[in-house]
């Protein structure tokens, strides 16, 4: 769906056109769609759309563009002019910043706190009015395989084409992200993540080319940090787990979040990880016995060690089966950064 331009699911799917009455909020959970894993039916379809359309409108209408550190979307959650986005969206506090309602009116703007942690980030108009505005899902109330919609500005505000709607999947959800399915492209960072009641669940944060690799700050990340924020703060680490310095220990790992820690989904080469035999599929579930809760306590949990010291982890073991613990000694992370190109003269 785009804009004024939208094109019914439906349609773009079977080539039919619907009929059906839209679903009340109330009936979005315990319509029989929405607890299968797939549509089955023309039916279930219509279901589908419908529910969108009917909370679609008010969606919108509080979708804006935000234009200050480049350009990026957001989401307004009071009358008096809060919005979410991304914290590399809002940038530092203090920042002054246009916001770009979807009839195209611009709005002076201000940044207040953000996350370098979690990369939530708040934004407040500074005009004076009543503001078109969405209700916040409480935390913990979205699951994986719940349909969602995402809307923003992909490559920046365009009032003839409209808002972009997609509409997917979660892929999967922890304390800070939901991962979801949805195509993203530049320009859709700080956009709202909403349910199918139309409330919002996530704010998009990190944009990858490939679909299933898009991830979605959460509400819980935003309401944790939302006083301090609110006061202009930046908030450098999870804060259930203390600053601790980096001091560039380095394991080897790409990862993803998952239900119990961090999933491997790569490997460094020759790292201590590689070395230790660790695979992509592995899921790395405590570090000196501390519960994994994200991959924001994943990296403070390993930025507390230099290279040289030694970590117990606990390893879900895929291809292998059962729970294992290893013991694995960090490198350095300088040793396994790329080696920078020369320039200049003689190059």
């Amino acid at each position: 769906m785009q804009g004024l331009r939208r094109v019914s699911i439906i349609t773009f799917l079977l080539g039919i056109s619907s009929g059906a009455a839209p679903l009340t909020a109330k009936d979005a959970r315990i319509h029989p769609v929405f607890g299968k894993t797939a549509p089955e039916s023309p039916e279930d379809l219509l279901g589908i759309q419908k529910q969108v359309d009917s909370v679609l409108n008010q969606a919108k209408q509080a979708t804006v563009c935000i234009v200050g550190n480049g350009s990026g979307s957001g989401v307004i959650v009071s009358e008096d002019g809060l919005v979410l986005t991304a914290g590399h969206v809002s940038g530092d506090p203090g920042n002054k910043v246009q916001v770009v309602m979807p009839d195209g009116t611009k709005l002076e703007a201000e940044s207040l706190g953000r996350s370098a942690a979690a990369d939530s980030g708040l934004v407040r108009i500074t005009e004076k009015k009543k503001h078109p505005f969405v209700d916040i899902a409480p935390p913990a109330t979205l699951f994986r395989g719940d349909w969602i919609f995402a809307i923003g500005h992909p490559g920046g505000f365009d009032k003839k084409r409209g808002i972009v709607l997609r509409l997917g999947r979660v892929i999967h959800r922890s304390t800070n992200t939901i991962q979801s399915d949805c195509k993203l492209i530049g320009g859709d960072s700080g956009g709202p993540l909403f349910d199918m009641q139309g409330r919002v669940v996530g704010i998009h944060s990190r944009v990858s080319k490939k679909n299933e690799q898009n991830y979605h700050v959460t509400v819980r990340a935003f309401k944790r940090d939302w006083y301090r924020m609110l006061a202009g703060e930046v908030v450098t680490i999870d804060d259930s787990y203390a600053t601790i310095q980096r001091k560039g220990g380095f394991l080897g790992v790409k990862r993803i979040p998952h239900s119990k820690g961090v999933q491997i989904t790569g490997v460094v080469k020759n790292s201590p990880a590689a070395q230790s035999k660790l695979r992509a599929g592995d899921v790395i579930s405590r570090i000196d016995g501390q519960k994994i809760e994200s991959l924001n306590s994943f990296r403070t949990l390993i930025n507390k060690h230099g290279p040289g010291d030694k970590v117990l982890l606990d390893i879900l073991k895929r291809w292998e089966g059962g729970t294992k613990k290893v013991e694995i000694t960090l490198g350095n992370r300088n040793d396994f950064l790329p080696a920078k190109k020369p320039t200049g003269p003689g190059q």
